[in-house]
């Protein structure tokens, strides 16, 4: 049988592979359905020209209506049936043409049944990754509200209990080694009280009978004196102790209450670090859920990622809230100190005034006012003489607190050390230091910062470019120590160190700047300590620095030991050396023999 083909169009076989979507009109879906049914013959279907009536297996199909493959499957139709057009146009048998019609038709049922439960199956799957992933939800929900801050376990409170049992122990050695101390402190004092009574009756047996009894009247007379003035004293210091335990007191309260608001900080930030981890671990759970189970809502991931992020952002601004909150408490409690330091500076007039009187300064060391019978005189100008390292700083850093301490004004001058520097180092020896600075008793005059190229600023400071401009570094002083003299008695000067004057520019020139300016100070009552090390400069240096001093504090070490010897000054008990040791909190003075030259 021959096929009708139009002029210049390609095999019908090809154009039912490849050629483009043909829509079937009803006629033609009219003459599929009757062969399919078996009424209508396949020859007289296939005689038509397939350009102008399209056939079902002339469409091009879309793949994404099927699986690829069912797709490939009937491809592979596709040729069957071009092949079978092939067979009737060379006038092959029509039984064998029907035959393969018929095994046609059943494998396209077959594979109509199996697209269906492949559809069914895959839907199947689909909803139970879907419950499965619900079920992980809702489980991580209940996590999440189930939540709570770890009790405090029974080994740290039993930890906490051994610690202030320890510490009870402690307090009460260290309350005994205290009542050792000032046992034996009493001890010594009756002993030299016994001495100087044996001395005295020595003395008076060597007098007449006359003079005899009015050397007793006249110490008869001190000693009721001296009665009354320890009676004042003792008034004075007990209300100043009052005052001191109910300030203690306050503070106390005040502490304790920081102290809860910081634990409670602190077990705040452990649980937000808590919950962070755990959402942090519950986020790569679900990231690894998503990528295994694939069918997840993205929109409901993100939506949980916003929820937890919104809670971290909410627990962030509690702890902010807390740290502000923690900041206003530490700024009111140091408030309440500067008060407590203020009331504490208005109780020290009478001791300034006792300073006055003896004409006499305390130096911050008890055992140092006694070797030198009661303190350093005013207006004395003393040179710190002794190699690094052995404890000369402390002893000013101490002499400066002692005076804070009473109100007495502090001028810094440094050649080798930042402001900064010096504040460290005070607060060692005197905690409070920075609110006396607060309150305006301290100033600095510095010539090192500039010269090392830091241009920071600090508003209790005058900066001098260089070591050398004596001038400037004069001229700040005297600005200082002029607005100190209208409202103190006096004030205390700190000079660290001369040995960086004499560094920068010559002996000569140093002694032309130190003597009018130790001058000045005499002038205003000040004490005034300047430091200077050994092995830098020679002994004529030091003999000419020493004439314009009245007098030296001279540090030695022998045998890895420490000592020190006065040199001018004042009358002291002793001018040898005197063994001492020196911390950055203070020096510890040893014993010094009664009996040696005054």
């Amino acid at each position: 049988m021959s096929r009708k083909k139009k002029t210049g169009e390609n095999d019908p076989s090809d154009d039912a592979i490849d050629g483009d979507v043909a829509v079937l009109s009803p006629v033609h879906d009219d003459m599929l359905r009757g062969w399919m049914s078996g009424s209508t013959a396949l020859a007289a279907w296939l005689e038509e020209d397939p350009a102008d009536r399209p056939t079902f297996y002339s469409r091009n199909l879309d793949d994404k209506e099927l699986d690829d493959e069912i797709a490939e499957r009937l491809r592979d139709r596709e040729e069957e049936v071009a092949r079978l057009r092939r067979m009737l146009g060379n006038g092959d048998d029509i039984d064998t043409v029907l035959e393969e019609n018929a095994r046609l038709r059943k494998e396209v049922e077959k594979l109509t049944r199996s697209n269906s439960e492949l559809m069914s199956n895959a839907s199947a799957d689909l909803e139970k990754r879907e419950a499965a992933l619900r079920e992980r939800e809702n489980a991580l929900n209940e996590r999440e509200k189930g939540l709570k801050a770890p009790d405090t376990s029974e080994l740290e409170q039993r930890y906490h209990a051994e610690l202030a049992q320890k510490e009870m122990e402690h307090r009460f050695r260290e309350d005994e080694l205290a009542r050792t101390v000032e046992r034996l402190e009493n001890d010594l004092k009756r002993k030299a009280l016994e001495e100087r009574a044996r001395e005295d009756e020595l003395k008076l047996a060597k007098l007449s009978k006359s003079e005899a009894s009015k050397e007793v009247q006249e110490k008869l007379r001190h000693a009721q004196e001296k009665e009354r003035r320890a009676l004042e004293l003792q008034d004075a210091v007990n209300h100043l102790n009052d005052t001191i335990s109910e300030k203690d007191d306050e503070l106390k309260g005040l502490k304790e209450i920081v102290s809860y608001k910081e634990q409670e900080l602190t077990r705040r930030e452990e649980d937000l670090l808590y919950r962070e981890n755990l959402i942090t671990e519950e986020k790569r759970r679900m990231e690894e859920a998503k990528r295994s189970a694939g069918g997840l809502a993205e929109a409901e991931l993100k939506k949980r990622l916003e929820e937890l992020r919104s809670e971290v952002d909410r627990r962030e601004k509690e702890l902010k809230a807390k740290e502000d909150f923690l900041r206003s408490k530490e700024s009111e409690l140091r408030q309440r100190e500067m008060g407590a330091i203020e009331e504490e500076l208005k109780t020290k007039d009478q001791e300034i005034a006792l300073e006055t009187d003896s004409a006499k300064v305390k130096t911050g060391s008890p055992r140092l006012d006694d070797l030198l019978l009661g303190g350093i005189p005013f207006g004395s100008n003393i040179l710190m003489y002794g190699p690094p390292f052995v404890g000369k700083e402390t002893m000013v850093n101490q002499f400066i607190a002692e005076g804070l301490k009473k109100g007495i004004p502090a001028i810094w001058v440094t050649t080798d050390k930042t402001p900064v520097d010096i504040r460290e180092e005070m607060k060692l020896v005197l905690p409070q230091y920075e609110e006396y600075e607060a309150l305006g008793l301290v100033r600095y005059v510095d010539s090192y910062s500039r010269s090392m190229g830091d241009v920071s600023q600090d508003k209790y400071t005058t900066y001098i470019d260089v070591p050398t401009a004596h001038d400037q570094i004069m001229d700040a002083v005297e600005e200082v120590a002029k607005m100190y003299k209208e409202k103190h008695e006096y004030y205390r000067l700190a000079f660290r160190t001369i040995s960086t004057l004499i560094a920068y520019s010559d002996p000569n020139t140093a002694f032309r700047f130190l003597s009018p300016f130790c001058g000045r100070r005499k002038r205003d009552r000040a004490v005034t300590m300047y430091t200077i090390e050994k092995g830098m400069h020679g002994e004529q240096e030091i003999q000419m620095l020493g004439s314009i001093m009245d007098g030296m504090i001279d540090f030695k070490i022998e045998q890895l030991k420490t000592f020190f010897m006065v040199k001018g000054i004042t009358d002291v008990q002793s001018r040898s050396y005197i063994r001492y040791n020196a911390t950055r909190h203070g020096l510890s003075i040893g014993s010094f023999a009664l009996d040696h030259i005054k």
